[in-house]
């Protein structure tokens, strides 16, 4: 996994470098190949960290306050714990918990890099891992990025996520939302199903439409193979609205039964890329 450069962040401060940067992995990002990941064609990058400045993993209360209030079932149903992959940490998602006084199906919160500004283009990675005897139920969500105009929330109008997403089967699937309303995506590529009781890692892209056309690109590679993809999506309205992070939701679609097997869904740290 290719850590971010120090040079790399401190110079996404500049505005002006991060359009020119936008409009060049644009183009890349239209052109851009099976055996490419968006992992490998953006420059700028930002890892997430789920540890304190003493090396010592957050709390969920840490989490919560870092989060500025953008979160649901943190406190209930999320942890970090240490894990034998990547960086070393990951959040752990226990969806059987019954702690929910909102008995929502997941857990989940909004999570966008401060320092890099609006962005035509963007890529998340992360890896997941579900438990060997995970009950895929009636289907759920994990996280995808997110967009809308500057300062808004999932919440607004404008607001537009695309969130990774499996169905009764197991089978990929993505969960957009725009202006328009809630969609499913139509997958340009064949179904994949999502493995289970080993490490996943996902690469998404989002590159948003220009207004009026439906032009946007959603990809999704697992394990560094393209899964999913749709060249015709709308994911925008108007110039004022654009990727600014990630919608890190893990949720069932519905309430779970006490037979599903909701072992927790574990989530290494997030890697955000313009």
């Amino acid at each position: 996994m290719r850590m971010p450069s120090q040079t790399a962040i401190l110079l996404n401060g500049a505005v002006a470098v991060i359009a020119v940067a936008s409009a060049v992995t644009m183009g890349r990002s239209i052109i851009g190949t099976d055996a490419e990941t968006c992992r490998v064609r953006y420059d700028n990058a930002i890892q997430w960290s789920l540890q304190r400045d003493d090396g010592q993993l957050l709390s969920a209360s840490d989490l919560q306050a870092r989060l500025g209030a953008t979160d649901w079932g943190l406190m209930e149903r999320v942890s970090v714990v240490k894990v034998d992959h990547g960086p070393g940490s990951a959040l752990a998602v226990d969806l059987a918990s019954r702690r929910a006084a909102s008995q929502s199906p997941g857990a989940g919160f909004e999570w966008g890099p401060q320092s890099t500004g609006p962005v035509a283009a963007a890529c998340v990675s992360y890896a997941f891992k579900l438990d060997r005897d995970f009950d895929f139920a009636a289907g759920g969500r994990l996280p995808g990025l997110l967009g809308g105009p500057s300062g808004s929330d999932r919440k607004a109008p404008e607001a537009f996520s695309a969130r990774l997403a499996w169905d009764d089967k197991g089978q990929l699937d993505i969960i957009g939302h725009a202006p328009e309303g809630p969609a499913r995506l139509k997958n340009e590529r064949h179904t994949s199903e999502l493995p289970r009781g080993r490490w996943v890692m996902v690469d998404q892209e989002v590159v948003v439409n220009s207004p009026g056309r439906n032009d946007g690109i959603l990809r999704v590679w697992l394990d560094g193979k393209l899964r999913f993809e749709n060249r015709g999506v709308a994911f925008r309205t108007g110039t004022g609205s654009a990727v600014r992070g990630v919608l890190a939701e893990v949720a069932y679609a519905r309430q779970p039964n006490a037979r599903d097997n909701a072992g927790p869904v574990l989530l290494t740290p997030f890697e955000y890329r313009w």
